[in-house]
């Protein structure tokens, strides 16, 4: 799916045929005011969309305070090789910095001044089905000046029941292969296993990586480039 904004409608009224609004009153919902629209920054930045039309950007603003560095996945259970682990302790060694200081920030609406012409999404599931709702919106000087339904679809009952019993294979599946591999960990020889033949890998990968780069780097050099 790649990279995306998020957009937010808070008040601005959004137009949607007879068919999509009696959906949405069958299954005692509201018009959806979340989106994703891939035709800005597609930085994960979030805006919000005022009753007014102004739109709005959220930044995250430092409080004056700070906090203690913490490493990403701190509480993730390392089953890891020990020679596996030592590579990416003795890697990572500076990241363990636990005098390390970040700024603590809060995250506030900036309304921004936007002259673009972009398209919003939503893929949501209502009573079942997926609604599926596309507008194409105009802004000029960070307020909006036209929004127009591109296109609009329900998921029938019928594609719906498909995708719940795939839903439901997939989920089989996986639950499945999630049992195979602790039965494989279960076993006396596991450990053993997890020591030896893990670390091979690794750093067999680790060697042809790091071979294919240098080919790569002096194939520059003969070629002159």
């Amino acid at each position: 799916m790649g990279m995306y904004d998020d957009v937010v409608i808070e008040g601005l009224k959004l137009k949607a045929p007879k068919e999509v609004t009696s959906f949405l009153k069958a299954n005692n919902a509201e018009l959806p005011t979340h989106f994703q629209t891939k035709d800005l920054d597609n930085c994960l930045t979030q805006y919000t969309i005022k009753e007014n039309g102004q739109v709005y950007e959220r930044v995250f603003v430092p409080t004056g305070k700070k906090r203690e560095y913490e490493l990403p996945f701190a509480n993730w259970v390392d089953q890891r090789s020990f020679l596996e682990r030592l590579y990416y302790k003795t890697k990572n060694v500076k990241l363990s910095n636990k005098d390390r200081l970040v700024d603590i920030t809060k995250p506030v609406l900036k309304k921004i001044n936007l002259t673009s012409t972009f398209e919003i999404y939503s893929y949501d599931v209502i009573g079942g089905r997926y609604l599926n709702l596309n507008y194409n919106i105009v802004t000029k000087n960070g307020k909006v000046s036209s929004v127009k339904l591109n296109e609009w679809d329900i998921e029938s009952e019928k594609a719906a029941a498909k995708r719940r019993l795939d839903d439901q294979e997939f989920k089989k599946n996986m639950e499945a292969s999630f049992s195979a591999r602790k039965k494989l960990q279960s076993k006396w020889y596991y450990p053993i296993l997890k020591e030896t033949v893990n670390p091979t890998i690794f750093f067999g990968r680790l060697f042809v990586q790091k071979l294919c780069s240098k080919i790569v780097t002096n194939s520059y050099c003969w070629h002159g480039v």
